[in-house]
């Protein structure tokens, strides 16, 4: 989810959602950063449903809600000798508040070579050097200058309160018509 390639998220195999409150959730009804993931085997495909997951703050990713949910499947690719080539990754994303319906996403990863003959991968941190400028555009800011900032509420949806901000000013959002019978 986004631009987290490097943080380590647990599988909890033979664990059960509780299903009580807005979305399942493992221990507290309280939203994680990457969600609570449990899952299970089925032969050599390892099936996950990640849920709880914080919504509205993407790190250079897409707009999603708290109530966000993932299925992920990943299989076995081989050759057609037999070999390991490497895994396929299926992803459905349901989130009744963002999404109009689900969406898929398959992906490919080839096996490249035996993790030991590998360097371990770095964490990356995050350091923001692109702030809002007096016209709500994102602007690079040197090291060493100061600057008026406003410290936004990450978990509401920032980047849609900057638009209404700077860039709806004098805009009214239309009024509910439900002429449609609830249709949309």
């Amino acid at each position: 989810m986004g631009g987290t390639d490097n943080a380590l998220r647990q599988v909890q195999i033979g664990r059960a959602f509780d299903t009580e409150g807005p979305v399942p959730h493992l221990g507290q009804d309280v939203r994680r950063w990457l969600g609570e993931t449990i899952g299970f085997w089925d032969g050599n495909t390892l099936v996950t449903w990640t849920s709880n997951i914080q919504g509205w703050f993407t790190h250079g990713s897409w707009e999603y809600s708290s109530q966000l949910q993932l299925v992920e499947i990943w299989s076995e690719r081989h050759d057609a000798n037999g070999g390991f080539i490497g895994l396929e990754h299926e992803t459905v994303f349901y989130d009744p508040e963002a999404f109009l319906e689900p969406v898929r996403d398959i992906r490919f990863f080839a096996y490249t070579g035996d993790y030991a003959d590998f360097n371990a991968l770095p964490h990356d941190y995050c350091n923001q050097t692109i702030f809002l400028d007096a016209d709500g555009r994102g602007a690079q800011v040197p090291p060493g200058t100061t600057i008026d900032y406003t410290v936004r509420d990450l978990y509401d949806r920032p980047w849609a309160r900057v638009w209404e901000e700077y860039f709806e000013t004098g805009m009214s959002r239309p009024i509910e018509d439900d002429s449609l019978g609830g249709f949309r």
